[in-house]
């Protein structure tokens, strides 16, 4: 099956279990998303995950140990889509009963109460869409920042879920003005910061002891702002509910230079990433890309910076039509 199509029948899948959903018992509702989840344990994804997590904590778990991780891993895949489906249907009430904050809490309600902008920094462990709308629900106003995928239908399924929610998407690659009115107007802006991505500017710092390539946004954002980044995360802690906890804030260092200061900043938000994973691993998309571009492979250079070259290399915009 080629990929434009795959897409399209992954959109209509999603659309039509959003739609089913209300109307279908739970276990019954199990029985595709356990089906799913095999054929991606078995694809792909499951080579992936294993490759992942052998590079994690290969010295570390035996294969044994490891097989069985990476079935918890998408045991936990399958509970999320069974998630996310409810919440394309339910309201705050459900969200608050699912979700528990502790008292970290306080850390986010002083900003926000004070009137200041807070960037939020999280990654794909948990239920991280949980995360924003129970944030949106406690009142917090503002934006998570995700990548949009213009030539894959199923891309928009999540930010619909989020709308309903009062979370508004910005793309990944959208000019900064949005996201800096966002925090200057005192509101929360998400950014999900835990995995590659080759076409936004980033910085190889470590991660489980090897080189990542990790975007540098949160650490620009901090310095444009003059704004910490507080690291939020919402973790399984029973078959039923979530406990969202807020770590102390990583701030900026001013009186470094400004590349080492991005680069301790970064360094010091992976380390706290890789804490939280080692505690709940089954919890993180370890299907993901993380350690696929290593240092010295390619130049790391923002997208507009990458498509002004092209342009420069053609001697013309193959976007623009001729006249």
């Amino acid at each position: 099956m080629g990929e434009p199509l795959r897409r399209r029948v992954r959109a209509r899948l999603l659309d039509g279990l959003t739609r089913a959903a209300p109307w279908i018992p739970s276990p019954l509702l199990d029985l595709p998303l356990r089906a799913a989840a095999g054929l991606a344990r078995r694809g792909e994804a499951g080579r992936r995950a294993w490759e992942n997590l052998r590079l994690a904590y290969g010295e570390e778990l035996r294969s044994q140990e490891l097989e069985l991780l990476l079935d918890r891993v998408f045991r936990h895949g399958r509970r999320l889509v069974h998630e996310w489906l409810a919440l394309s249907k339910e309201d705050a009430d459900w969200v608050t009963r699912r979700v528990e904050l502790d008292a970290s809490i306080e850390r986010l309600d002083r900003e926000v109460a004070a009137g200041r902008g807070v960037i939020v920094v999280t990654g794909h462990l948990g239920n991280w869409e949980l995360l924003a709308a129970r944030l949106s629900h406690r009142g917090y106003r503002g934006a998570v920042i995700g990548r949009r995928h213009p030539r894959d239908p199923a891309a928009a399924w999540l930010p619909r879920i989020r709308r309903r929610h009062g979370v508004e998407t910005l793309a990944q690659d959208a000019p900064p003005r949005r996201a800096l009115e966002i925090l200057r107007n005192g509101g929360v802006l998400g950014i999900l910061c835990d995995l590659e991505v080759r076409r936004l500017d980033g910085e190889f710092v470590p991660f489980f002891g090897r080189p990542a390539l990790t975007m540098a946004a949160p650490a620009a954002l901090a310095r444009a702002t003059r704004l910490p980044l507080y690291p939020v995360r919402c973790v399984a802690h029973d078959p039923q509910s979530y406990r969202l906890s807020v770590d102390p804030p990583l701030q900026l260092e001013r009186g470094k230079d400004r590349t080492e200061a991005r680069r301790d900043l970064l360094t010091r938000m992976n380390a706290l990433f890789e804490a939280w994973i080692r505690k709940t691993p089954e919890q993180w998309a370890w299907h993901q890309h993380r350690w696929r571009t290593r240092p010295g492979e390619r130049e790391v250079l923002p997208l507009p910076e990458r498509v002004r070259r092209d342009i420069a290399a053609l001697g013309h915009d193959p976007r623009k039509r001729p006249q």
